[in-house]
This record gives C-alpha cells, structure tokens and sequence, in this order.
C-alpha cells in the first residue's frame, strides 16, 4: 500500500504544545478538537458529526466525549449549535485559540472560527497587518477578543485598556513577543504605548 498524506484542510497549531494549551484542556478534549475540525465544511467550517461516530473515531466512551465538548466550549474552542425543530441536529464549529501575554500577564486570548477556505488568509491578512503597523479593521473582523483579568477590550479605540503595574511589564517584552502570535494588530502597535506610558507613571 502506498503511503499518502492528505494536506487539503492543514495541520493544527503545534503553537496548542508549546503554550501550554494542550495540558490545560487535556488529552480528551485535544483529539475531540481534532476530530471536530477533520469534519469541517471547507467553505463554512461546519461540522455534525455524531456523538457516536466522534467516540468510535477517537475510541472514548460517549459520556467523555459529551464531557469534552463541553469543555471544548468553556474553553472557547467550540460552537455548538442546535438546528431543526422536532429532530434536532448538533453542528460544531471548531475554533482557533491564542492566547496574547505580556510577561506572565494574559492581556487576551484572540479567537477565530475555524474555516478551511478561509484560515491562511486570516491568518496572512492579520500578520500583514501587524508587520506593516497600519489599521486594518477589515483583519480582524472575524476575530473575536477575550480580555484577560483586570482588561477591557474598546471597541471603538481598538485597545486593551488596563491599568499595569509597572513590575509586571519585562524590559524586553516587546521582544520576547513574537508577531505570528499576534492576532489583532492593536495590540502589536499598543505595546510599546502601554510600556512608555507606564514608565511616565512611575516618574
């Protein structure tokens, strides 16, 4: 038998294993996520697959997998959905997570649906963005922006306001921080605001 792979829908973020993602969420979750998005509609990024055919493809019990998939939720990596009206039928959308730090503060966590068609050029769209520094509302107009503790998302500025203490920010956070991990520009072209302005505080 000849090996193939098959590249149409991508691979997933190794990005889920280096932030820590994946051992917050767990082993279960994790190759539910997975599973979802393996049935995603190429163009809408919808999935239905069933309870028993996700807990025959992953080999778990139906009980953890309706666990998982409510943790999937909370976590902000699945839409879940009813249609129909006597026979209702469950649609799932996976999601993209990616959680934005300055130091060990969590500022936000930036996430997008799950779209075959559409991710690398979201994605593309919004690296661009942060590279060239320009207002670009048209990136991010699918991406939604989860605050972190003590954060306020301003629709109307594009901003993260918050008051920071000045011990929280590391001298080279900006260069710590990598652009691809960036998911609206605001905050990319704010952080050396958010710095300075802090800096003019403490004098």
């Amino acid at each position: 038998m000849e090996g193939r792979i098959d590249s149409t829908f991508g691979t997933f973020q190794r990005d889920m294993f280096e932030s820590g993602l994946v051992s917050e969420i767990g082993a279960n979750c994790f190759v539910i996520w997975i599973a979802i998005k393996t049935h995603a509609d190429f163009n809408t990024g919808t999935a239905w697959p069933s309870i028993r055919r996700i807990a025959e493809i992953t080999g778990l019990s139906s009980m953890t997998v309706q666990k998982a998939l409510k943790e999937l939720q909370a976590q902000h990596l699945l839409k879940i959905s009813k249609t129909g009206n006597q026979k209702q039928s469950t649609r799932y959308i996976a999601r993209e997570r990616l959680d934005v730090r300055l130091g060990n503060r969590l500022l936000c966590r930036i996430v997008m649906d799950y779209v075959p068609s559409k991710i690398r050029a979201t994605m593309h769209s919004i690296q661009e963005t942060l590279k060239s520094g320009e207002r670009n509302p048209e990136a991010f107009s699918q991406v939604e922006i989860i605050p972190g503790d003590g954060f306020v998302w301003n629709d109307k500025t594009g901003t993260l306001q918050a008051q920071i203490p000045i011990r929280d920010i590391p001298t080279r956070a900006h260069d710590e921080i990598n652009a691809e991990n960036f998911a609206a520009s605001a905050l990319g072209l704010k952080m050396a605001g958010i710095k300075a302005k802090a800096k003019a505080i403490k004098k």
